[in-house]
């Protein structure tokens, strides 16, 4: 029987290694996107919303009085004073894979490692002159990598299920955060003179953001907007980053992890189910009807079933 400790350690390389991807990406899109923008749009927002995205406008208050675009950009990826910085990040990734190197094969290890050893050698200096895009890229393509080689390598067991658990979950959790990332941004353009315009922008910016805009392109055959941006990510069955795709995967993985026990009303297998009900029988103009509320209260259920599988299966 696996410790708790490793299945912690399991959980969280899945977590971390998600929002790394997403956080890199979110600042990427949105930094080089930006000088796609209308000649009305405040450049200020896209540093605001990176902020928000990242939950981190409080702690860059504290950090810094003005914000300033190299200093928002170098607290999200290098800062080591900020703990919920990618570098940080990437260091809590391999201090848990240190941790279970036992039960994970040597290239997952090798492949973290390296990881590690590649961010820390991107300096401020760098990142003030060259700007955000080498150093999300590197994190995008090493994330996706290190995912690559965990499939590629792993027994289909609790272990393998462990870290996609901590993934389905970080991946809805992150993709309902940039969707709420997304409306405060439209909320704070919408007296602008070129609204419909920077509205535009913003659901292309959105699907960019989640590593979705060609796909959603080709699935809908026209260009993005309110409706069909936000029923791609959150109820698409078929796009990978949809919220409802990863409550489905998140479902088939803890049946895994619980070695088909009973289902309890108590345990994090009936919240899953339950909300994962809930989503398929969704419509989507239930959905729009009160939009920030919906996206709040599923980012609360989620944090619950985060803390519910700690609860449950990674207490030691």
């Amino acid at each position: 029987m696996m410790l708790s400790r490793t299945a912690n350690s399991l959980f969280w390389i899945g977590r971390y290694i998600e929002r790394i991807e997403h956080l890199a990406r979110y600042i990427n899109a949105q930094y080089l996107s930006s000088s796609d923008a209308p000649s009305a749009f405040d450049k200020q927002l896209t540093l605001e919303s990176m902020l928000f995205m990242a939950s981190a406008a409080q702690s860059f208050q504290e950090y810094s009085p003005q914000i300033v675009d190299h200093q928002v950009i170098y607290f999200l990826t290098l800062e080591d004073q900020n703990p919920y910085s990618i570098k940080n990040y990437v260091a809590l990734v391999r201090e848990n894979a240190r941790g279970v190197r036992d039960n994970t094969p040597t290239e997952l290890w090798e492949a973290i490692n390296r990881f590690y050893h590649a961010m820390n050698v991107f300096t401020r200096e760098e990142m003030e002159k060259k700007g955000p895009y080498d150093f999300c890229k590197s994190a995008m393509d090493t994330t996706t990598i290190i995912k690559g080689v965990a499939d590629n390598t792993l027994l289909r067991n609790e272990v393998w299920s462990l870290i996609r658990t901590g993934i389905h979950l970080e991946r809805a959790t992150q993709i309902t955060q940039i969707i709420l990332s997304k409306l405060q941004d439209i909320r704070k353009t919408e007296e602008s003179p070129m609204s419909q315009a920077i509205q535009s922008y913003h659901w292309a910016a959105l699907l960019r953001s989640a590593g979705g805009l060609d796909m959603s392109r080709h699935y809908y055959g026209t260009t993005p907007n309110r409706e069909r941006a936000i029923d791609f990510l959150l109820l698409n069955q078929k796009f990978p980053k949809s919220v409802l795709y990863n409550l489905e995967k998140l479902k088939a993985d803890l049946k895994i992890i619980s070695n088909n026990k009973p289902i309890s009303p108590d345990s994090v297998e009936f919240t899953v189910g339950k909300l994962t009900a809930n989503m398929n029988f969704l419509t989507l103009d239930e959905i729009l009807a009160q939009a920030e509320k919906f996206l709040h209260d599923l980012q609360q259920t989620l944090i619950r079933i985060g803390a519910q599988i700690e609860q449950q299966y990674l207490t030691f």
